[in-house]
């Protein structure tokens, strides 16, 4: 009986047969958007899956905040990183990002963002946060197989 497959004495005539269609909850959820930020001049990534809104900016111990992307380590302090400095958030099928009122504003592809107002990111724009210049990469986009 070597390399076959023994027979279980097992009586299926009474089991129900699976449905064949697919509903929706079958699917699960649907994949986050998954985001790298490349630091430019740290030459490394923040890579982060993006189902809602994501705070960039500063720790500040004393007062208990700590944003979803924390910049401190990276001298956030010393280039300029307010500590709710900016924000990822969805709007329908694409990414936005806006700036929270930012003490030293934010640059999109070098062009000065208005505060508190949405825009579209793309593969491979830079972010500039004061003078921390980030790379966006988008990784995953939910929407295309």
């Amino acid at each position: 009986m070597s390399g076959q497959t023994r027979k279980l004495d097992q009586d299926h005539s009474m089991a129900p047969a699976i449905d064949p269609e697919i509903k929706p909850i079958d699917l699960g959820m649907p994949r986050p958007w998954r985001i790298a930020l490349r630091l430019v001049e740290f030459q490394m990534q923040l890579v982060f899956d993006l189902t809602g809104t994501i705070v960039v900016g500063r720790a500040h111990a004393e007062s208990g905040f700590y944003p979803d992307i924390d910049l401190s380590a990276f001298k956030g302090n010393e280039l300029g990183v307010s500590r709710e400095h900016l924000y990822f958030k969805l709007d329908g099928d694409r990414v936005v990002i806006v700036d929270n009122s930012s003490a030293n504003g934010t640059q999109l592809n070098g062009d000065w963002l208005k505060s508190d107002q949405p825009y579209p990111l793309r593969h491979g724009d830079e972010i500039t946060l004061g003078l921390m210049k980030l790379q966006v990469e988008l990784l995953i986009n939910p929407f295309i197989d």
